[in-house]
């Protein structure tokens, strides 16, 4: 994993974004979010039923990607303690990292 972060640094024009189709929301992002994320981060999700997500961290559409972004970045790739217990394999947490750099983070400046 180490040498996709280095590979995909900011600003690094090696490739990384070179995926055709590219990840988009409605190809990749959305469903990576269903499956491991808002089961506790969803405004759907009752304060009671959020296993402790802070009720301000939703993840259900593309404007909270563009709020979160950094956020999941950190949690789900560089410390990787999202989702608790795991899930994700390092392949696809590679991909949720190709995505941030190539959709998300370009969308939200």
């Amino acid at each position: 994993m180490i040498l996709w972060m280095l590979a995909c640094a900011p600003g690094d024009d090696s490739g990384a974004c070179d995926r055709d189709p590219p990840l988009t929301w409605e190809n990749f992002g959305q469903g990576w979010m269903e499956k491991h994320c808002t089961g506790c981060h969803s405004s759907l999700v009752r304060d009671d039923q959020r296993n402790g997500a802070p009720t301000a961290v939703n993840l259900d559409t593309w404007d909270d990607m563009l709020r979160w972004g950094a956020r999941i970045e950190a949690r789900a790739i560089v410390d990787v303690d999202m989702p608790p217990g795991g899930g994700p394999s390092e392949e696809e947490r590679a991909m949720l990292g190709e995505w941030l750099e190539c959709a998300v983070y370009p969308a939200a400046e």
